[in-house]
């Protein structure tokens, strides 16, 4: 199932929730004062961790945050970078209880006995090579 989006009015009604007393937009992870600085709607719980059954449902507001770009949303300690880490780890896990692991240890195969690689030889113990003539003359 793909990712549902938020409509028009939820997008609207969380810009609302998320102004302050002053009229300014506030990032709803730190609280902090956005402005006119770049700010994302997100999905609480991640869609990929939903269950089934809560997806078929439709989306409303409380599902959603209004995060800023640089603080808590894309940084580098930000919600998109933890949400990936999770949905990998919870993607392992099902593959695992599937039985879709990996194996532990490389398969068996035969053990043959590793042969004696030759001995290089030096490049002064080699004859020269002869000289080749690039152009012939006619005549």
């Amino acid at each position: 199932m793909k990712r549902r989006e938020f409509t028009r009015s939820h997008r609207e009604q969380i810009v609302k929730r998320a102004t302050n007393a002053a009229g300014y937009v506030t990032c709803e992870g730190c609280g902090l004062v956005l402005g006119r600085k770049p700010y994302e709607i997100d999905h609480i719980i991640p869609e990929a961790l939903r269950p089934d059954e809560d997806r078929k449902r439709p989306l409303t507001i409380a599902d959603g945050q209004l995060l800023g770009k640089e603080c808590c949303h894309r940084g580098a300690e930000g919600k998109t970078r933890q949400d990936v880490k999770r949905i990998a780890k919870a993607k392992r896990s099902a593959a695992k209880h599937m039985g879709f692991e990996r194996p532990k240890k490389p398969m068996p195969g035969r053990d043959f006995p590793k042969t004696e690689k030759p001995k290089r030889t030096a490049k002064d113990a080699l004859p020269p090579l002869p000289k080749t003539q690039l152009y012939t003359s006619r005549g």
